[in-house]
Formats: C-alpha cells, structure tokens, sequence
C-alpha cells in the first residue's frame, strides 16, 4: 500500500492530495484488499514504539476533528458504493465525497483538538525532528514513521480550519475548494498529457509526472480568489494557534514564508496573474522590432518566468 494515500498530509493543498487517491485505481485496490488491521502491520515492524501506538490510535478513530482523513474516507466509501473503479482526471468521485463531507455534523473544539495535536508534538518529538524535503515525491521519503507524524499532526492541526475551507462555497453556490481541484486538474491533464501516475507535491510547487519529471506549477494559481478565499481561513488560523517553532521550521518555515509563497501579493487577481502577465508579455513581444522596446521585452520575459 502507497503510504502517503493511508495517512493522508494535510497542508493546505489537501483536497487536491484527495484527487490523486481518488484518481488512482491501483490505490483504491490496495485500500480495498490490504488494509493493515495492526500498528505492527503498518509500520512493517515487530514492535511498534509509543509515537506508532499513538498515530495507530487515531488511526482506528480519528474522530470528527480528523478533516483530511473524514474526508478521504467519505470519498473512498463513494467509490465503494457505486461498484466502480476511479479514472485518473475523473472528479466525480471528488465532488460526491466532498458533498457527503460537507452535509455531515462537525463538533471539534479548539480545546479538543489542541490537546490532541500537542500531544501529538509531544510523544512523536523525535519523529517530527526529521526533515523532508516536500517538494519531493513521497515514494523517496525512507522515514515512514516520521512522514506518519507530520501527516497526522497536520490531519488535526488543520482539522478546524480545513473544514471551513473546504466546505466553504464560491459567489455560485459551489464548493471553492472543487472549484480550484477541477481548474488545476484541467491544467495537470494538459501539462503532463494526462498522465495517469501523475502526483502533485505537497508544498504545492510541482506536479511531479510518472517519470519523476517535476513541472512547476504556476504561481498564477495562488492569485485565484478561491484559493484565496480558502487560504486566508487556514493563514488566519495559523497566526492564532501556533505549532511548536522547530517543527513549524520543518514543515513550512516562517509564517512570512508561508504567506509569499500561498498569498502573494497579486494585482487583478480575479484575472490571474499569469494571464494578465502573458497578455503584456505578448504585446512586447510584437513591438520588439524597436530596439528601444526589445530591452523590455526581455526583461518582461524574465519576470514572468520568476512571477509561474
């Protein structure tokens, strides 16, 4: 079993993670028939240590605060009930289990969920001490226990914020967050040529193809007001219940960081940057016989190359 699709990491981009488990029908069949029923199991160990135990707690009942993994529960028993297997690119199964999630009860206190990530930070310190690189595909990440942990603290840190996010619904009456998940889908599709093994990274920066080649995904994206909409949920959040310093370090570094890299400064954004950049870029481009403006052009090309 793919063990980045069990514990499912939910930082920021999760409904998109959701996606690629729901796309992928060799996933689902794991799921299906080799669905690990120890800690021992899970972890592939003889003993399992007390940040396994706790993480296999959670994992047997995560409980309403638990976002990311409701969520992907409630679409993986989509896909069970209706007696088919998921297509790479297809959303239906997204879009059900996002709506079944969305109507369902949520009851999660600060409180509650405070106490059940510190301890979290707690019992697995060691775990969460160890740094991957999370733009990265997750097949190369050696230290599963370790990637347990930061998926399972994420799945609860996030749960409050990740719930409002989610459900939280354009000027349509639609879901934001299906929404940007079919626009970035629709962008993937045509990037890798519908690749079927492709994932996207968890910092959201690449799409990482079957072959481990790595595209960049366009900062344009960032600048769309859904996401915007569902991101400012979670930076308001973030500002407000901090994890511990070190293990914010490993995970997204500063606060700062976090907010250039997933809410930059975006002007027209209900455009899209990159679109408004591109427009002014090929304008240049057709007046670069003038020598005046083919020192612009060029320069117009280099910050549009920086800006996706």
């Amino acid at each position: 079993m793919k063990f980045q699709n069990l514990l499912l990491f939910a930082l920021f981009a999760i409904f998109v993670l959701q996606v690629q488990a729901n796309g992928d029908a060799e996933d689902y069949k794991q799921w299906k028939h080799d669905f690990p029923k120890t800690c021992k199991e899970l972890f592939k160990t003889n003993h399992c240590n007390k940040c396994q135990s706790l993480m296999w707690d959670h994992f047997k009942n995560p409980g309403q605060c638990a976002t990311a993994f409701n969520l992907g529960r409630d679409i993986y028993e989509v896909i069970k009930d209706s007696d088919k297997e998921p297509k790479p690119y297809d959303l239906t199964f997204f879009k059900k289990g996002l709506n079944k999630y969305c109507h369902e009860d949520f009851h999660c206190s600060q409180q509650k969920v405070e106490k059940i990530y510190n301890k979290i930070q707690d019992v697995c310190k060691h775990e969460l001490s160890v740094k991957f690189d999370w733009s990265d595909d997750p097949k190369n990440f050696k230290d599963i226990t370790a990637y347990a942990a930061y998926g399972t603290l994420l799945t609860y840190y996030t749960g409050i914020p990740g719930r409002k996010a989610l459900c939280i619904k354009n000027n349509h009456g639609d879901f934001c967050s299906y929404e940007f998940v079919e626009k970035l889908t629709k962008w993937m599709k045509k990037k890798t040529n519908a690749d079927p093994k492709a994932i996207v990274s968890h910092d959201l920066k690449f799409v990482i193809k079957g072959d481990g080649k790595k595209i960049r995904i366009p900062r344009s994206f960032f600048c769309d007001p859904c996401w915007r909409k569902m991101a400012n949920i979670y930076g308001d959040y973030m500002k407000e219940h901090k994890l511990k310093k070190s293990v914010e370090k490993n995970i997204w570094g500063s606060h700062q960081d976090l907010e250039e890299l997933y809410l930059p400064h975006c002007t027209y954004h209900k455009r899209g940057l990159g679109e408004i950049l591109k427009a002014r870029d090929s304008k240049l481009n057709e007046r670069s016989a003038n020598p005046a403006f083919s020192v612009l052009s060029h320069r117009m090309n280099k910050f549009h190359s920086l800006a996706i």
